[in-house]
């Protein structure tokens, strides 16, 4: 959702990115960078806390307390509830393309690795009339796991994965999609750049989900 969807731009940072960074400066007062916290978009939210311990410190994962994860994770979330309060606005034409796929009788799904409580707030807050909201936090894994597209799948009714398309702005949306064995298209609203999306390999990449329907008649 965040930077294909949403427009989550708070005061200048990305709001995931001033979550993550907000996070550990309130436990432990350790700084981030924001390479560091780019390089984790789009996982389920403990994974990427747990890939910024082991980035900070230069450790492997396998040494990471799990304890210390679920403290970072209950730092971010307040972190994101209070940041969550400043968004309002949308990657534009992100309404209309709900809209126009809806009028083809396109279901449309939206998933996200933010707290469930915010995905839901997110969808409400921007009036989106979308079939389903998906959260990592309520299926219990996250990306590039393709538990959101499965659930969405079995939400809508649909069996065969050819007549799904994934869409994203982030390395691990695009193996997402992979892993679910759907179509997959990269956007470029997101932080993450147009060189390390080509080199995931995706099917497409469009300058914004607003170019979403042209991209399905052509």
């Amino acid at each position: 959702m965040a930077g294909t969807t949403v427009d989550d731009v708070v005061d200048g940072t990305p709001l995931v990115i001033a979550a993550f960074r907000a996070a550990f400066r309130a436990h432990g007062g350790v700084e981030v960078s924001f390479e560091q916290a780019n390089a984790v978009r789009g996982y389920e939210k403990k994974e990427a806390l747990r890939r910024l311990v082991c980035s900070t410190r230069g450790i492997s994962e396998d040494i990471v307390e799990a304890s210390e994860v679920d403290a970072l994770y209950a730092a971010f979330k307040v972190e994101l509830d209070n940041l969550t309060n400043a968004l309002n606005s949308e990657i534009v034409g992100t309404t209309a393309t709900f809209s126009e796929l809806q009028r083809r009788g396109i279901k449309v799904c939206v998933g996200s690795g933010f707290p469930d409580s915010t995905v839901q707030t997110i969808v409400k807050n921007m009036g989106w009339k979308v079939d389903a909201a998906f959260s990592s936090e309520a299926l219990g894994a996250g990306r590039p796991d393709p538990v959101m597209v499965f659930a969405a799948m079995e939400h809508c009714g649909i069996k065969d994965v050819s007549k799904v398309v994934k869409v994203g702005d982030t390395a691990v949306d695009v193996e997402e999609g992979r892993n679910a064995g759907v179509l997959t298209v990269s956007v470029l609203t997101g932080t993450q750049s147009q060189e390390k999306l080509e080199a995931c390999g995706p099917d497409y990449i469009i300058d914004s989900v607003a170019d979403f329907p042209k991209l399905l008649v052509s």
